[in-house]
């Protein structure tokens, strides 16, 4: 249950069921003294299954002199905004905290603030408003088509900067709260900052100005290997998940995908340590089941054991990401016995050409064999999913895809024959979107009369054949998604002018003075990116190396032991 029709006579009715669901460990402070909400712009299901959200709501609680309560995106406002847990409104609160995930949400933030009649710039709002603070992976990927909205966002990862925040925000008032933050690693106050765009170009930024006393860039902090782990402080049936408790495994990545942003904003790679993982699986209740998570959870060095714990302790699981070149006999053994009847692949192409673009060269013969093992273990559904709209794709690449889906389900007809049942081969399609800190942030969004022609052809050369499903994600989803990755403050101006007048943002745009087109087009080498005021820790100079290995379709070996080259490990 992810959309939750309710009025403002049933939602009390509605969050108590939700209450009800829940098992949570959560132990709250009686005596916390200041009243914190955690607001993900979404709904109810969309949130319980983030284990990012999740996991900032139990370190705001855990910090002893703060209760932090929850608050989701409602369909009728008309009474404004409250908590799930005790129903107060969240202007009544002293810290509002978004958890940004999704770039599609942004509009959502605005219903929520004007639900409260909370003005939505931060620079219009006073004393007597709560401090209003953001995180998330969107916050400190680009935070820039929302940064006028916040007082307060954090660049990093939670369990990094909660600590030295939490010592800060005790007996101090707002604008006290905000100067003294500055100071602190993975902390950005935007409205220190102006940015100065070209008169000539106004999508084109020449200049990030501060204020005296504030950093010039803010620097992404990021949990050490010890305390980067999370698990679901909360499970529900009501979540998209449903029941799932999902469990930290590692987090980052060292394979390097050209198109992946979470794999270079979670750098360094850190495992999380056995002893935790097998904790979290012992404290599984009884309706439970273990959810491993990372966004390669079959990379881990320890993935056998965990699997084999999770078994040996009758708790079944599931994978967030599996990799073809990590499916071995032994670990298809052990995700057959857990029961798992459908299998996610992630193949992005079937081009031989573009795999070397992305940094993701599985020959087609590997996966083709990697699909005929998984089918004889006796899981009868396999979901793909691939990737249309990438740069430099062609006709005859958009074929090498369709060649390799065609034999794909040939091979899972035959090899479902052992099985005496054949389940569904299900192939989606989502258009590349380029995403800010990575090699192929430079990179345009397609035009959409261009996305839908491709997406005829695959559809077009697909959908008749039987036992495949063939999905094509929503390409105007998409297009907003990609006016928003690489966005900045004049994105905001867009955003809010969209919301305000009830209109679509090529139109906002348009009557604003501006192209919608200069905002997926294709950036300059040397241009100066709305997120250079972060510091990631991966280095520019890198990413544009990566980007020209490329565009020349040369891959890169993955990071290594005492690997330096990008930077995060300096």
């Amino acid at each position: 249950m992810t959309r939750n029709r309710n009025s403002s006579n049933n939602i009390h009715k509605l969050y108590d069921l939700y209450l009800e669901s829940e098992r949570s460990r959560l132990i709250k402070h009686a005596d916390a003294y200041l009243k914190a909400v955690m607001v993900f712009p979404n709904y109810y299901g969309v949130a319980m299954s983030n284990l990012g959200f999740l996991r900032a709501y139990e370190l705001i609680n855990e910090s002893g002199f703060i209760s932090c309560d929850r608050a989701f995106l409602q369909d009728d406002a008309s009474k404004g905004i409250i908590s799930i847990e005790t129903r107060q409104r969240l202007a009544s609160y002293d810290f509002i905290f978004f958890s940004l995930s999704y770039e599609n949400d942004f509009p959502n933030i605005l219903s929520i603030l004007t639900a409260e009649k909370i003005p939505l710039l931060s620079k219009d709002r006073g004393k007597s408003f709560p401090l209003i603070m953001a995180g998330g992976v969107i916050a400190f990927l680009n935070p820039e088509p929302v940064a006028p909205i916040f007082d307060l966002m954090f660049i990093g990862e939670a369990e990094a900067i909660f600590p030295d925040f939490f010592k800060i925000v005790e007996n101090k008032n707002k604008y006290e709260i905000l100067e003294t933050a500055a100071k602190i690693d993975g902390i950005y106050v935007p409205s220190a900052y102006n940015f100065i765009f070209d008169k000539k170009r106004p999508n084109v930024l020449n200049k990030i100005e501060h204020l005296s006393g504030f950093p010039k860039k803010i620097r992404r902090k990021c949990a050490d290997k010890d305390s980067a782990f999370s698990s679901s402080v909360i499970t529900t049936k009501f979540s998209e998940l449903s029941n799932i408790n999902m469990i930290e495994i590692e987090r980052g990545c060292k394979r390097g995908c050209r198109f992946c942003s979470a794999g270079f904003i979670y750098l360094p790679l850190r495992e999380s340590k056995s002893c935790n993982v097998f904790k979290a699986i012992e404290s599984l209740s009884e309706n439970d089941k273990a959810g491993f998570v990372g966004l390669g959870t079959m990379d881990s060095k320890n993935i056998n054991k965990i699997m084999q714990f999770s078994l040996d302790s009758k708790k079944p699981f599931s994978l967030s990401s599996i990799r073809f070149d990590c499916l071995d006999e032994n670990n298809l053994d052990l995700i057959k016995e857990t029961g798992i009847k459908t299998v996610t692949l992630g193949i992005e192409t079937g081009s031989s050409r573009l795999k070397k673009m992305i940094n993701k060269d599985i020959g087609n013969d590997e996966i083709t064999a990697v699909l005929k093992n998984i089918i004889k273990k006796g899981i009868v559904n396999i979901k793909l999913y691939f990737m249309f709209g990438l740069p430099y794709e062609e006709r005859e690449d958009l074929d090498e895809t369709i060649n390799l889906i065609k034999t794909m389900r040939k091979e899972f007809v035959e090899s479902s024959k052992i099985n005496k049942r054949i389940g569904l081969l299900t192939a989606s399609f989502g258009p590349f979107v380029p995403k800010a800190w990575t090699p192929l942030q430079w990179e345009n969004f397609e035009d959409l009369t261009v996305l839908r022609r491709k997406a005829d052809y695959l559809t077009d050369n697909l959908k008749r054949l039987p036992n495949l499903n063939v999905n094509i994600n929503p390409l105007n989803a998409a297009f907003t998604e990609a006016f928003f990755a690489r966005g900045s403050r004049i994105s905001n101006e867009i955003l809010i002018y969209s919301f305000m007048n009830k209109t679509g943002l090529k139109n906002a745009a348009a009557d604003k003075g501006y192209d919608i087109n200069d905002f997926i087009r294709k950036f300059g080498e040397d241009e100066l990116l709305p997120w250079d005021i972060i510091d990631q820790g991966v280095t520019k100079k890198y990413l544009l190396e990566e980007y020209l290995r490329g565009v020349n379709f040369k891959t890169t070996p993955q990071c290594f032991e005492g690997c330096k080259r990008c930077g995060v490990c300096r």
